[in-house]
């Protein structure tokens, strides 16, 4: 066996790419183990490398499973035991994980810690154990001769710095999946929190949860086939378009605070009662205002919740509400919405009317090109309007 230090760095099966001639084949062992992102990385590195490194006929990765020991992972001259488990008090690799010790058997027939039957099928005359971890070992990593052997002190010292990154790298993938799994829960919970504030909403309107729903996807296709044409695509990145889709829920928040008679009034509203509605949108923006106070800052979620529920019912024509605003001064959020919010409420039945078909929600839709709508947006419209009655009968009412 070569001296560790003058083994050629191709033993390291290291992908061109990350490896470094300048670098030892246990450097690069040591630097491939600090990459891994999973067990099953930290196990292939292992596998790859330590018998080129240690001149050893077998190696193993064992991990402590409930109590018992689960060989994982071996590269070895003839099968040993994977996919195998054995209790923690009838195997070496327990005795090494219960002790927190390094094990050094030359002869395996003269200990009695070696389970003889377990390994008289087996090539092993001689084996060295290696605790993953001193304190609470969570593996350990066996290196096995067909003779009788004593490694040499470098050899030992290679595995223990093996193991020793290997339980570093562990480590760290137990924290990046703890922060992982926390980071998708308090997506979920922030979903969660949407969905309710938009279903309180709309249980006190006449419209159904399936319109928040329906206007959530319309937005997102209308928003990607801009992008896809070229358009606004310094606004539209992957992180936007996510945003939107779960911010879009929150268009109507400020319908909360409308008085029932006239949310909820059956028939069409008078002059005084419309502009009472319209109040909705400059609502929205103070509830979600407040949120923000109450977080000690703002995000882009709540900035573009903000945006799509005051500027929604803008017009491009600068006639809209609540600010007048026109054209370009109309956040792009808010130009995505009103066309989606605008369509839905035209193929959605009201106690006050019938639903449009599709054909004419469309011809109304591109009928207000310049006017209600940015006209680019309605272009985009007319090119994938049979997405948006997809759509609709997807989320129907009723389903």
């Amino acid at each position: 066996m070569l001296p560790l230090g003058h083994m050629k760095a191709s033993v390291s099966q290291a992908p061109p790419d990350s490896s470094d001639p300048t670098l030892s084949v246990l450097d690069q062992l040591l630097l491939d183990l600090a990459m891994a992102r999973g067990i099953d990385e930290v196990m292939a590195v292992v596998r790859r490398n330590a018998r080129g490194l240690t001149g050893a006929d077998g190696i193993s990765f064992i991990l402590r499973d409930n109590g018992r020991c689960y060989y994982a992972d071996e590269d070895a001259v003839a099968p040993l035991w994977k996919g195998q488990r054995f209790p923690m008090d009838s195997c070496i690799s327990g005795w090494a994980m219960r002790h927190g010790e390094v094990v050094v058997i030359e002869d395996i027939d003269e200990d009695e810690r070696i389970p003889h039957e377990a390994y008289r099928p087996t090539f092993v005359r001689s084996l060295v154990m290696v605790p993953v971890r001193q304190d609470d070992p969570v593996a350990a990593i066996g290196a096995y001769w067909a003779h009788r052997h004593r490694p040499a002190p470098e050899v030992i010292r290679a595995l223990r710095r093996i193991a020793n990154s290997a339980a570093v790298a562990m480590t760290n993938i137990a924290l990046v999946n703890s922060l992982s799994a926390a980071l998708e829960e308090a997506e979920r919970a922030k979903d969660a929190v949407i969905l309710a504030m938009a279903s309180l909403a709309e249980t006190r309107d006449n419209e159904t949860a399936n319109h928040v729903r329906r206007t959530q996807h319309y937005l997102r296709v209308l928003a990607e086939a801009a992008r896809e044409r070229g358009l606004f695509t310094e606004e539209l990145d992957d992180a936007t378009l996510d945003l939107l889709f779960k911010s879009a829920p929150l268009h109507d928040i400020g319908k909360v605070g409308i008085p029932d008679s006239i949310l909820l009034k059956p028939g069409r509203l008078d002059d005084d009662e419309r502009a009472t509605m319209q109040t909705h949108a400059e609502l929205g923006r103070i509830a979600i205002a407040d949120a923000e106070r109450h977080l000690g800052g703002s995000s882009s979620f709540l900035r573009l919740a903000k945006e799509i529920a005051h500027t929604h019912h803008e017009r491009w024509d600068g006639t809209g509400y609540p600010q007048g605003l026109a054209g370009q001064a109309i956040p792009l959020s808010g130009r995505l919405m009103a066309i989606a919010d605008v369509y839905d409420a035209l193929v959605t039945k009201r106690v006050y009317k019938e639903a449009m078909t599709h054909d004419e929600a469309v011809a109304v839709v591109i009928g207000e090109r310049g006017r209600q709508f940015d006209p680019q947006l309605v272009d985009i419209f007319r090119e994938i309007a049979p997405r948006f009655g997809e759509i609709h009968a997807r989320f129907a009412d009723g389903h």
